[in-house]
């Protein structure tokens, strides 16, 4: 029962981030955070948990809450927004003490299951917002759905032990979406399991497809100008290929953070201003989360936000732990993934606690005791 509850939350999640990938509605949000919550205090009912993991969220929630009291904000877009950083700290470290087993079910459900009904969606979603007679590719270009293909990543990371056309579908996927951020974080993913397993058979396949693909792009001067146009420029005028074209405006963004952390205060900088795009006069956030906790929590809330991080992806299955790190890490830098709340797809690929056990099943997963990152907390 708790599998299938945790299933039908994550289908939730996934549903909502794809056929509203903006503004979820006040309706939507309250009725995933009271599940979300529900889920949560049901986990410590049923099996506890530790002082570790409550001394951080704890911890990660005063400071939130020290931030909220004192910026010269409204407090309610300031609490909507700290709760988006909480919640998923909170969640996946209390969730992440469930059983071996909890995981190797949700996966199974999340193929057998999930995989047809997120297909179901992104079928929605493409007839809805590129429409049957539009270019769907020029439609998806001028608005990058950030959220959607981040979704199809994490999601697409759990398909990486399947059939390799799993996985390449997801990659012409997130091509045709365009959002850089989330092909290159689950590019990065997929070559470091295939090449950590040493799958001869399937490495040799991907580099076929990618020869392949290369060599057919590469047959026209004008296929390839328009590969290169899109994938690093966004089909912008070509009069205007800047370095900040190039990366979307975010080396100006960047600069534009990095100046107001030299002009903080030292309790600003050692506490925060909060969310500034909410009520300053730039609207547009850092697309890269270091510079967001830096300017919205300080020197103290990232570091106690980076911890509870570090705990939750040294939890990860051993199985999918460094393809995940690989995607949070570029998405960290390049976009932003601490405040996706989309982070729960994370529990996908969870171990819980460690130790050996092997179930029969669509996933035949074998659990051995963790290696490499330690599970703290």
């Amino acid at each position: 029962m708790f599998v299938n509850a945790l299933f039908v939350l994550l289908m939730f999640r996934c549903g909502s981030d794809i056929l509203s990938p903006g503004d979820k509605g006040a309706a939507v949000v309250a009725l995933y955070v009271v599940a979300t919550l529900g889920l949560t205090a049901l986990k410590i009912a049923l099996s506890g948990t530790t002082r570790g993991d409550i001394v951080v969220c704890a911890t990660v929630f005063s400071l939130l809450i020290v931030n909220l009291l004192w910026i010269p904000a409204e407090a309610t877009p300031q609490f909507y927004f700290s709760v988006s950083v909480l919640l998923p700290i909170v969640f996946l470290l209390i969730l992440s003490r469930c059983e071996p087993s909890t995981f190797i079910r949700l996966r199974r459900q999340a193929l057998v299951f999930g995989t047809p009904a997120l297909c179901g969606l992104l079928l929605v979603f493409f007839v809805r917002d590129g429409g049957l007679e539009a270019d769907l590719l020029a439609a998806l270009n001028e608005q990058p759905f950030h959220v959607v293909a981040q979704t199809i990543a994490k999601f697409s990371i759990l398909m990486i032990n399947q059939w390799i056309g799993f996985p390449i579908a997801s990659l012409i996927l997130l091509i045709a979406f365009n959002v850089r951020s989330a092909l290159l974080g689950f590019l990065l993913g997929f070559l470091i399991k295939k090449f950590s397993s040493f799958n001869m058979r399937a490495l040799l396949l991907a580099l076929l497809v990618s020869v392949v693909a290369t060599t057919f792009i590469m047959s026209s001067s004008e296929l390839t100008d328009a590969f290169l146009q899109r994938i690093l420029y966004r089909d912008r005028d070509f009069l205007e290929l800047d370095a900040s074209n190039l990366t979307s405006g975010r080396d100006e963004i960047w600069r534009y953070y990095g100046q107001m952390l030299e002009d903080s205060s030292l309790v600003e900088l050692l506490f925060g201003r909060g969310a500034i795009w909410l009520y300053g006069p730039f609207p547009l956030a850092a697309h890269n989360d270091l510079l967001n906790l830096m300017v919205c929590y300080g020197v103290a809330g990232t570091t106690a936000i980076l911890y509870a991080w570090y705990v939750i992806l040294s939890r990860l299955g051993q199985e999918y732990r460094m393809s995940c790190v690989a995607l949070f890490l570029v998405l960290f830098i390049t976009n932003g993934v601490v405040f996706h709340q989309s982070n729960l797809l994370f529990l996908l690929f969870m171990a819980g606690k460690a130790r050996e056990q092997k179930l029969s099943g669509v996933l035949g997963d074998e659990l051995m005791p963790q290696r490499g990152l330690p599970a703290n907390g």
